[in-house]
């Protein structure tokens, strides 16, 4: 009997083992830009911000547990590329990533790419009002291909303008030293608001939802992809708000 009782504890056992190794789930590595409010380091050098605290909730509901790291736009490329980061909360615009990555189906607010313009200047006529001028835009940020072509159109004549911040490109934009400055909505909105500026006059240009975009290098993208849409549908249906621009 001891020796029966005994072999049922081992068969218990390893059936358990095996039920605890079946429902384990990779740790994701997570990487995001630089963007004050919604992905930037604290005083402790911790990544926090509305897309960072959203972006855990999402995986803590799929079962997953999440490496955060605030990474310059370049480097998360290279590690969509790799493998070496598995999530980027964002806009797939970049060109030649669509082959190593894939998008999750829901969506977490629009990002939209404004062209601004100072005060007191008449709004242009997008994009034949460009010819000529001089436009500032943010280097190593992705814009889309549409908008990329305009700028590369050899009939419009365009001067560019890089900036390294988006501090800087605004600044660069009422100092004169561009005419027009392409960027982010919600980057340029964070920039007025440290500068304590009223808001510049702008068209929108470009809108885009924002998503999960998954390295296909992974081992398990298409888990992950189907997990997380499935976490999004359960807290959405649950009333939580998950339009990252409305935290």
């Amino acid at each position: 009997m001891k020796a029966t009782a005994r072999g049922w504890l081992i068969l218990l056992l390893l059936f358990s083992s095996s039920a605890v190794l079946a429902q384990q789930k990779p740790e994701i590595r997570v990487a995001f830009m630089d963007f004050p409010g919604y992905s930037e380091l604290d005083e402790s050098g911790r990544p926090t911000g509305k897309a960072v605290e959203l972006t855990r909730r999402l995986l803590n509901e799929a079962g997953y547990e999440a490496q955060v790291q605030i990474l310059p736009a370049a480097r998360i490329w290279l590690g969509l590329e790799s493998g070496d980061v598995h999530l980027w909360p964002g806009v797939l615009n970049k060109p030649g990533l669509d082959n190593d990555t894939l998008l999750t189906e829901r969506d977490m607010g629009q990002v939209g790419i404004n062209l601004y313009y100072l005060a007191g200047e008449p709004p242009p006529d997008w994009p034949q009002g460009l010819r000529g001028k001089s436009v500032i835009t943010i280097t190593n940020f992705t814009y889309t291909s549409a908008l990329k072509d305009i700028l590369a159109d050899p009939a419009l004549d365009l001067t560019l303008h890089k900036s390294n911040s988006h501090s800087g490109a605004v600044k660069m934009l009422l100092r004169g030293r561009g005419d027009y400055l392409l960027d982010y909505r919600a980057q340029v909105d964070v920039v007025l608001q440290d500068l304590n500026m009223a808001p510049l006059p702008y068209i929108e240009v470009a809108n885009h939802p924002m998503r999960f975009v998954l390295s296909r290098h992974s081992g398990f993208v298409e888990q992950l992809k189907a997990d997380l849409d499935a976490a999004f549908d359960r807290l959405q249906a649950q009333g939580v708000e998950l339009d990252v621009t409305k935290q």
